[in-house]
């Protein structure tokens, strides 16, 4: 089952191309979180200011699932 989530879903697509689109997947997700993720952990006043401006009802709660999708989500 773990080798089918890991490495299936591309059928007629060899080991070693489906290792490579595995690595490939880990680096995304890594690099969105760091990139994307990093950058807002914790929120800045600015970033809950602007979750204000849009009309959130609770700015910093939506400061922080913001941030923490983006981290968690790369992850």
């Amino acid at each position: 089952m773990l080798k089918k989530i890991l490495f299936g879903g591309e059928n007629g697509l060899s080991t070693p191309a489906n290792i490579a689109l595995t690595i490939l997947r880990v680096f995304a997700g890594f690099s969105i979180m760091m990139a994307h993720g990093m950058a807002k952990l914790p929120p800045s006043p600015q970033f809950i200011q602007g979750a204000a401006g849009i009309g959130f009802p609770l700015p910093t709660a939506f400061a922080w699932a913001a941030s923490l999708s983006e981290f968690l989500g790369g992850a």
